[in-house]
């Protein structure tokens, strides 16, 4: 067993180091805003945090946070291991993942600490041949890891089984970890722990982080790097960022809607909601052709740099209690979906599974995500991974017919972004559309890999509300009146979707009395 870790942390005195954010940053303002007093604040969950050494060839023991500030006055510390002294960098990660000023998560109560080079024998069981030890508490639904790893050259299957034990953690105890990438755009990245399927690799909103693609020696090499962006001057700011909003909705998940699903589920859920809810600005990009046959087509689910785009807690948080929607297992059977919510779908080999969304204007934006996690065996020497795809067409008469939106089909339906999403190695997907014309849409998913077995997929979308306006209101002028019918007319015998309001794929006498059934 290698005794060398190299790590990665933040390593800048304390002075350079903002201690404020915004009230807005990662959406936590509109969060806010939106709900006042009912706003999640992670209260009743409990939340891990994983320290390495402030200072590198250091004090081994040099990972716990100044308990004796305000910020974490009434609150539960747990220090796992000793000795340990008070470190900068720990004090920082945990103002910003469980601290009452700086969390988007400032209810957590309940918080354990554990030094890296304890928690990696002690806890995740490294090298030991033993399952991961269990949880400190059955609170605990996140565990923040703002370090990055490897065990070097020559050693990269050590780096493998960490990875797997840590995902292999996540699905059989239902908690969500999050990690951060390496500081420096276009530094080297560590596989430890940023190369896991089933967590949140984390980058700077700022772009001064390490990006790419998974190395040859990890498992299923070229998977996407890091998953989403968050502010912070330092991915080890950055990733408690993402924690924190983690834990204000597992709060959220707690509540009676939800207690049909396992801890699990809700940790695959709020990975599927953070990602398909993060802002995603005209900068975003997956590489999808504009222009050609292939326009629309895209085989990278994030953006190289960007990942889903950057955190926005307020919109998960809205995918989250916009209500569940399953995936229909014929494209006409599905119903059509709210402006934001979340579903699974559960497929084996060649399966599919649909959503419809019927749009009567135009909206801006439609983003659709597809998340599911790989599973690992208990003896950590293999794991199944399965393959999915996403793609949205046009449909009419309830699903009975398609029409393709790739290249020039789509170029009169949608402004840019892509309608395929097609990653061979990836375990996401997204659609990400701007521009997107009145009609009815139906989304499918498929898995396209041979292997046995079922998996369970988790897929969250938001969809600008003025998309879902007035059935009828064809010139989009916020009511239904005889304009829409004079606009109809003019439209007659076409098939603009705008007017066709029984969505059979001509502009009719039936177009004209659903409006008129409208009229107000």
């Amino acid at each position: 067993m290698p005794t060398r870790l190299h790590t990665s942390t933040a390593l800048a005195p304390l002075c350079v180091v903002a201690l404020a954010l915004a009230a807005d940053d990662g959406g936590i303002g509109a969060l806010r805003a939106r709900l006042g007093a009912l706003t999640p604040t992670g209260a009743g969950v409990g939340v891990v945090q994983v320290e390495a050494p402030a200072q590198l060839g250091g004090k081994t023991d040099d990972f716990a946070p100044d308990l004796a500030l305000a910020d974490f006055s009434g609150k539960t510390v747990t220090m796992v291991n000793s000795p340990n002294s008070v470190s900068w960098h720990s004090t920082n990660v945990a103002q910003r993942l469980y601290g009452s000023a700086m969390s988007l998560a400032p209810g957590v109560t309940n918080a354990w600490i554990n030094g890296l080079f304890n928690w990696l024998p002690d806890m995740l069981k490294i090298g030991t041949g033993q399952a991961p030890a269990a949880l400190p508490n059955t609170s605990v639904r996140v565990m923040n890891h703002s370090w990055a790893a490897t065990y070097g050259t020559g050693n990269e299957s050590v780096d493998r089984e960490a990875i797997r034990r840590l995902d292999f953690w996540m699905t059989r105890d239902g908690i969500l970890a999050v990690y951060g990438e390496n500081n420096g755009a276009g530094s080297v990245r560590r596989p430890m722990m940023g190369d896991c399927f089933n967590g949140i690799s984390v980058g700077r909103l700022d772009l001064q982080h390490s990006a790419g693609v998974t190395g040859s020696a990890s498992d299923t090499p070229g998977r996407m790097k890091p998953e989403i962006i968050a502010p912070g001057d330092f991915t080890s700011m950055a990733t408690p960022l993402v924690s924190s909003a983690a834990v204000a909705l597992a709060e959220t998940l707690k509540g009676a809607e939800f207690t049909s699903l396992s801890n699990t589920q809700r940790a695959q859920l709020t990975k599927s909601a953070l990602l398909g809810g993060a802002d995603r600005t005209a900068s975003w990009a997956n590489n999808a052709a504009v222009s050609g046959s292939q326009r629309g087509i895209a085989t990278m689910p994030l953006d190289a740099i960007r990942g889903s785009g950057e955190l926005n807690v307020d919109r998960a948080h809205r995918i989250i209690t916009g209500g569940r929607l399953n995936g229909a297992t014929t494209a006409m059977a599905a119903t059509n979906a709210t402006p934001e919510g979340w579903g699974t779908v559960t497929l084996s080999a060649n399966g599919k599974q649909y959503w419809r969304f019927r749009l009567y204007q135009e909206a801006p934006a439609l983003d659709f995500t597809l998340v599911w996690p790989r599973g690992v065996t208990s003896g950590f020497n293999s794991y199944t991974f399965a393959n999915m795809n996403v793609r949205l067409q046009r449909s009419l008469n309830g699903g009975a017919d398609m029409i393709p939106l790739e290249g020039d089909a789509g170029l009169a339906t949608f402004v840019s972004g892509n309608v395929s999403s097609a990653s061979g190695v990836d375990n996401v997907e997204t659609i990400h559309l701007t521009g997107l014309r009145p009609g009815e849409y139906t989304l499918e998913v498929s898995r396209v890999d041979s292997a046995s077995g079922s998996v369970m997929a988790y897929a969250s979308w938001i969809v600008d509300d003025m998309a879902f306006g007035l059935e009828g209101d064809v010139d989009a002028n916020g009511t239904v009146d005889f304009g829409d019918v004079a606009l109809t007319l003019l439209n007659f015998g076409s098939d603009d979707p705008a007017s066709d309001m029984d969505v059979n794929g001509m502009i009719d006498f039936g177009d004209v009395a659903l409006i008129l059934l409208n009229f107000r």
